[in-house]
């Protein structure tokens, strides 16, 4: 009963952490806007955002309200699944900290997955649209464009993807060491 618990708790602060994310990547990505699932994500996250946004402005093209509620959600669902669990969730640094590297890993696991389905999606359909594909692109090209200055494309096809993906991973191999010992 314990595990079944937990998995419903953590999925569901998962997806609701997904969402303020996904927000966050959406404005600090500039992605269309008029897009359907932007609009979905936009329709489901606003009654938290809103009222969120007059204690934390935006700045630039950076939702921090977004990156607050989602790094909220990662510390309560930290705190929750330890208590349930019947463990010591740690001192209040630990979860802040915890929390934290929670969302930061999970942002580069979406980045990973984007440039994934882009690249799936590029060898099956190439040239066609589909507005997931489209909003994926987007997401992904302010990690793909600097690496397409180092790496251009050879013969029709683009290894920029490679060298993002390789230096996603390398990040998230060290984020925890740094993140050990600073928390």
């Amino acid at each position: 009963m314990n595990g079944a618990v937990l998995f419903v708790i953590r999925f569901l602060l998962e997806i609701a952490g997904f969402l303020f994310l996904a927000r966050f990547l959406l404005q600090a990505c500039r992605v269309d806007f008029y897009n359907p699932i932007s609009q979905g994500i936009v329709k489901v996250t606003d009654p938290v955002l809103k009222p969120l946004r007059s204690l934390l402005p935006g700045y630039r093209n950076f939702d921090l309200a977004s990156f607050a509620a989602c790094w909220v959600t990662a510390a309560v669902m930290i705190y929750a699944l330890a208590l349930i669990a019947g463990h010591y969730p740690g001192g209040v640094m630990a979860i802040i900290g915890g929390s934290l590297l929670h969302v930061l890993l999970r942002m580069l696991d979406l980045f990973w997955w984007c440039i994934l389905i882009v690249i799936i999606a590029s060898f099956i359909a190439p040239g066609s649209f589909h507005p997931v594909i489209g909003l994926l692109q987007q997401i992904t090209e302010p990690l793909l464009r600097p690496a397409r200055r180092l790496i251009p494309p050879l013969g029709g096809l683009d290894f920029s993807p490679i060298l993002v993906i390789l230096a996603l991973g390398v990040v998230q191999r060290v984020l925890p060491t740094l993140f050990g010992a600073v928390f």
